[in-house]
């Protein structure tokens, strides 16, 4: 948390620099936070923590996807829905790579419950919210004056909900392969139809609203979430044994 605090910070400072360390002053700002954000999730599995190459790899996922979801939404989602529609483009194509890992011959042993599903969602989140962050940054400060500090800021803040909202969609995935012992294509839906509505009405209100009130509230239904996770893994003997993978 440390080192992600002080690479933003760095980040901050480079971005008032000259013109060749601009750049990099924005990338460690853009992506420091979503990090930041990541390392909390990961230490919060206490029993049984996620292999740090798949979090890796999921988090690569949503960078790689970030790509595909700018060229959607040109093509589809903002001709026929405005700018809010990006939330059915972007929500569904982070969840995909949570999903191929879960449904993974191998590396899906490692994909246990609900908040395996969290973490590796919220590492997809991530992903996609670092490379969003540098776009939005270059546009931000470069094309429409904002200041640094404050883009930066903003960005800070707002790249949350990426994680959030992919950390709890995930968690359909994992409460399927905890019941199941696998997850098929329709336990997709029951995370997209929480959060895909969340991100369209980020998209569609007021400034104050959105920081005030809808990002307050996934703060809260994100950390109960975890909260509970952490105590069924603790009920069902995971601080003794956790499972066999």
């Amino acid at each position: 948390m440390i080192m992600a605090t002080a690479l933003t910070s760095a980040g901050l400072l480079l971005s008032y620099g000259s013109a060749s360390y601009r750049y990099l002053g924005y990338t460690l700002a853009g992506f420091s936070p979503p990090i930041l954000y990541l390392i909390w999730m990961f230490r919060s599995d206490r029993f049984e923590r996620e292999p740090l190459t798949l979090v890796a790899l999921t988090f690569g996922w949503g960078s790689f996807c970030a790509l595909f979801a700018a060229v959607f939404n040109i093509l589809l989602a903002v001709p026929l829905l405005g700018a809010p529609g990006a939330a059915f483009v972007e929500e569904p194509l982070k969840l995909l790579g949570v999903y191929l890992l879960a449904r993974h011959e191998s590396m899906g042993s490692e994909f246990n419950d609900h908040l395996d599903g969290m973490i590796y969602g919220a590492a997809a989140g991530a992903g996609f919210a670092g490379l969003e962050n540098l776009s939005y940054l270059l546009t931000m400060i470069m094309e429409g004056g904002v200041p640094p500090f404050l883009a930066i800021l903003i960005r800070s803040t707002a790249s949350f909900n990426h994680i959030a909202w992919t950390a709890i969609a995930g968690r359909s995935l994992g409460l399927a392969k905890a019941l199941r012992g696998y997850s098929r294509v329709e336990d997709l839906f029951p995370g997209l139809v929480v959060v895909v509505p969340l991100h369209f009405a980020w998209n569609l209100m007021p400034f104050g609203l959105v920081y005030f009130g809808l990002l307050l509230f996934t703060l809260t239904v994100l950390f109960r979430q975890v909260r509970t996770a952490i105590e069924d893994e603790e009920r069902w003997g995971f601080s003794s044994l956790a499972p066999v993978e």
